[in-house]
């Protein structure tokens, strides 16, 4: 009952139509190893359900999500047009365009969460700049303020460069901070005060900041990440070819001359990441990997040119870090894409042929193709989430485990059995990298995937960009205990197996069939077959899990192959090693058993 799904046709969508083929939906893969024996023992188990962890804005679409190690809860984006940002469910601001990438830095021991936005412009989020937002100051028509307090008290604490102060008298609006000097509890605007002078005039910030160095720079059609290393940050404008960082600790200042080209092969830059101590450039068709070498001027990188690759990554959301480890989804550079692992700078590719198809159609109407990576219940996961082609939220939300239906805009259903369908849908990809098996989650609320980062619980939190739910996800045994629903709703695990013959083409009996499973003292699974390549099924009959031993008698009689299709619904687990045949053949007339 265990392994890889197995679907035909060359873009990765015919067996889909026609639920052909080995499948494994909802299911995750535990194997246990006896070291006296020497014998593994592998299970296939249902996933575990996503609770809700809290509602932050109801009625949008997230656009991105960090839990950083240094902050106690999450950090996310939502909404399309304009991004708000949200520490928890607290909101700190809204940015210009949509918030694309979140990175984690540490300045001068104050920790930062950097965002890249769609329009180009970067911003950051100081930690504990959320917990001071109102001021008194003193000012006179310039653009400095002074005798800046807090609570009557000479305070900068919680003022940074970028954020912008609320309209009031005095502040024109639109006024951004500009510098903060703290010793002399002042502060520098762009934007001159008006109407003469003042004293102790009430001040609100917003704790969100943008980064306002005009030689930042913010065109671009594909916008990468930032990526910090040894005190800077780096990131790349596909534009001009460039990978720019910012000045020696800081987040704020960047200087013109501080770039260096990965011109190697002519594509465009489009997406950065660290290595250990390298910085990896990934273009449309090829990968550079620069080193730092400390130089005095320009950008502290040299380029190791005998790491250079011709295989790029299809752009920044591709790109994910485990450990120590690199995952990127490949372009087509050369055909068809597929995934890779980059360890010790040697890229393997970890993608299955029938997982390469997939992306490909997804790849080939331009759908998005989310990469997140994270540990849960022991393992570590690549998780795949492949979205529409025009990667809007909430119009097209993968909704349950059947086969002929996937997919709900208002009232109108959308098939999974035509082709023109496969530019829309949503398909989740799930990738075991210690036991290197793929399978699928129908779950349309994981697009954005971090893990707890701090502490000892074992937890995940996710956003969506289809549901517009405003939601952040948690799957969190520790608090929710063993959860098999997603948001309230129970979902379906399936596991539909390749045609088996059970070692003959002749007919065969089938007298009885086991499930080796786990017992449920309330649960039921239900059992299919199809003696006709899949094109239709037989009325389900259930196995009882309460018994010691579910069995179902006088499974009828096929020849040549048969598959199978097991389906567990309830909100409760599941967990089985394998279906027991008993059967009786014509090819030699004595019993078996498979």
């Amino acid at each position: 009952m265990v392994g890889s799904f197995n679907q035909r046709g060359i873009d990765g969508t015919g067996a889909i139509g026609a639920a052909k083929d080995q499948r494994f939906l909802n299911c995750t893969f535990d194997l246990v190893h006896n070291p006296i024996t020497g014998k593994n023992t592998i299970y296939v188990a249902k996933r575990p359900g996503w609770g809700v962890d809290s509602v932050v804005a109801a009625g949008s679409a997230s656009t991105a999500l960090i839990k950083p190690q240094s902050f106690v809860t999450t950090l996310s984006a939502f909404g399309d047009t304009n991004s708000t940002i949200y520490w928890g469910s607290t909101s700190v601001g809204a940015i210009t365009g949509r918030a694309l990438h979140l990175t984690e830095t540490i300045v001068s021991g104050v920790n930062y969460v950097m965002i890249k936005s769609s329009d180009g412009t970067g911003w950051y989020y100081a930690n504990g700049a959320k917990d001071v937002t109102a001021y008194t100051a003193d000012g006179n028509n310039s653009t400095t303020i002074t005798d800046i307090k807090v609570a009557g008290s000479n305070s900068t604490a919680g003022l940074y460069s970028g954020q912008l102060l609320a309209a009031a008298a005095n502040i024109v609006a639109g006024t951004r901070i500009v510098s903060v000097n703290s010793g002399a509890f002042t502060a520098v605007l762009d934007t001159a005060t008006i109407d003469g002078a003042f004293n102790d005039l009430a001040i609100t910030k917003t704790p969100i900041a943008k980064i306002l160095d005009t030689d930042f720079i913010t065109t671009g059609t594909q916008q990468s990440a930032f990526v910090e290393m040894n005190g800077y940050l780096f990131y790349v404008v596909d534009g001009v070819g460039k990978l720019y960082n910012s000045d020696l600790n800081s987040v704020t200042a960047y200087t013109s001359t501080n770039f260096i080209s990965p011109n190697m092969s002519p594509d465009p830059p489009i997406a950065v990441a660290r290595h250990q101590d390298k910085i990896i450039v990934f273009g449309g068709g090829s990968r550079e990997v620069f080193a730092d070498n400390a130089n005095v001027s320009g950008s502290p990188l040299q380029r190791i040119p005998q790491y250079f690759s011709n295989i790029g990554a299809i752009d920044q959301r591709s790109v994910s870090q485990m450990e120590d480890d690199i995952y990127f989804v490949s372009s087509s550079h050369t055909g068809d894409i597929g995934v890779y692992q980059l360890r010790n700078l040697q890229a393997t590719r970890v993608s299955t042929p029938q997982v390469d198809r997939i992306l490909g159609t997804t790849s080939a109407v331009n759908g998005a193709i989310y990469t997140n990576t994270f540990r849960l219940g022991g393992y570590s996961y690549l998780s795949l989430y492949l979205s529409e082609a025009t990667d809007g939220p909430g119009s097209n939300l993968l909704l349950e485990s059947g086969d002929a239906l996937l997919l709900e805009t208002g009232d109108n259903l959308l098939l999974e059995d035509t082709a023109a369908s496969s530019a829309s849908f949503v398909r989740v990809l799930f990738y075991n990298i210690e036991l290197q098996i793929w399978s699928e989650w129908n779950c349309a609320m994981c697009t954005f995937i971090d893990g707890l980062a701090s502490g000892a619980s074992n937890q995940v939190f996710a956003t969506s960009r289809s549901e517009t739910g405003g939601k952040i996800y948690t799957i969190n045994p520790v608090s929710q205990g063993n959860l098999y629903q997603d948001d309230g709703s129970n979902y379906t695990m399936e596991i539909r197996t390749s045609k088996i013959d059970l070692g003959t083409s002749k007919r065969k009996r089938i007298k009885s069939i086991r499930l080796i499973c786990d017992a449920d003292p309330t649960g039921s699974a239900t059992l299919e077959w199809s003696d006709d390549d899949y094109a239709t099924w037989s009325t389900a009959r259930t196995f009882d899990l309460t018994s010691k031993e579910p069995k179902l008698s006088a499974c009828g009689s096929h020849k040549g192959y048969r598959a199978y299709r097991l389906k567990h619904t309830g909100n409760a687990a599941f967990r089985a090693e394998a279906l027991e045949i008993e059967y009786e053949s014509e090819a030699n007339k004595i019993p078996g058993k498979a």
